[in-house]
């Protein structure tokens, strides 16, 4: 059986990789944010990634969907998969292989299909998607950028089985305004996926916060006490920038740095 790997870059930057095939979630490589400076650098940096099959978009903001370094990953044979309304965006760069999709909707690329599930964000449209991943016997969920809503129950009820779940827990706040889970929320949606693994994406403190415009107070030490102090059973796993987690059926197998040289 192959295995399942994730490398962590930052925010929700996710190299997804199976059977010989590569996945990179929510592209950003920038250092400024909106002109605030960014203190993170990816984990691996643009010009040193491998080579894509495609790329997937929960939805259209900058630090998600940074058309810049789309441009720099584009070659003929990458896919896009997001949004409705992300070929809108692709056809000015000339990428014709982009899957449109909305709630339930599935896409598939090479061996992995790509469900979008209903998320909610703070807008403008087009609005975000989360998705269910299914790469072989693996099932992932991709959380992006979204806030808490009904919308963890309505993914649980289709479907009964998660081994990863990929969720924020930045716990954004525009002007007091939650726009992105936080640490309990995150737990909370554990209480409903119930994943195998909890993987926290979109930590907090990647960038200068601007109170009271913007603050992000989550960080991924608060979100593993939470989910350690609810008893659920679903386990932490925290993946630093640039390190590489690979799963077998068993688990958690194999953590290392990214091979750059490969």
């Amino acid at each position: 059986m192959s295995e399942l790997s994730l490398t962590y870059l930052r925010t929700s930057s996710v190299l997804i990789e199976y059977d010989g095939y590569t996945l990179l979630t929510d592209p950003w490589f920038s250092m400024v944010m909106r002109i605030v400076p960014v203190f993170r650098a990816p984990g691996i940096p643009l010009h040193r990634l491998p080579k894509l099959d495609a790329i997937v978009a929960s939805h259209l903001h900058p630090d998600h969907f940074e058309v810049h370094s789309v441009e720099k990953l584009a070659h003929p044979g990458l896919e896009i998969v997001g949004t409705r309304g992300v070929s809108a965006v692709c056809d000015r760069m000339s990428l014709k292989k982009v899957h449109d999709l909305w709630h339930w909707e599935s896409a598939t690329v090479g061996p992995f299909t790509l469900t979008a599930t209903p998320a909610v964000h703070t807008g403008p449209a087009p609005l975000e998607v989360n998705f269910i991943i299914d790469a072989g016997p693996y099932r992932l969920f991709f959380g992006g950028d979204a806030r808490w809503s009904d919308s963890y129950r309505q993914v649980a009820d289709r479907f009964d089985r998660i081994d990863i779940a990929l969720l924020p827990i930045g716990g954004t706040l525009i002007f007091g305004h939650r726009t992105t889970m936080g640490p309990a929320d995150a737990v909370r949606a554990c209480n409903y996926l119930r994943p195998r693994f909890a993987v926290p994406i979109h930590e907090g403190g990647e960038w200068m916060p601007v109170p009271p415009a913007s603050w992000h107070p989550g960080r991924n030490r608060h979100f593993v006490k939470r989910l350690r102090r609810s008893g659920l059973p679903v386990e932490p796993c925290v993946i630093a920038p640039g390190e590489r987690a690979s799963f077998t059926a068993h688990g958690l197998v194999r953590r290392q740095p990214y091979d750059l040289a490969a």
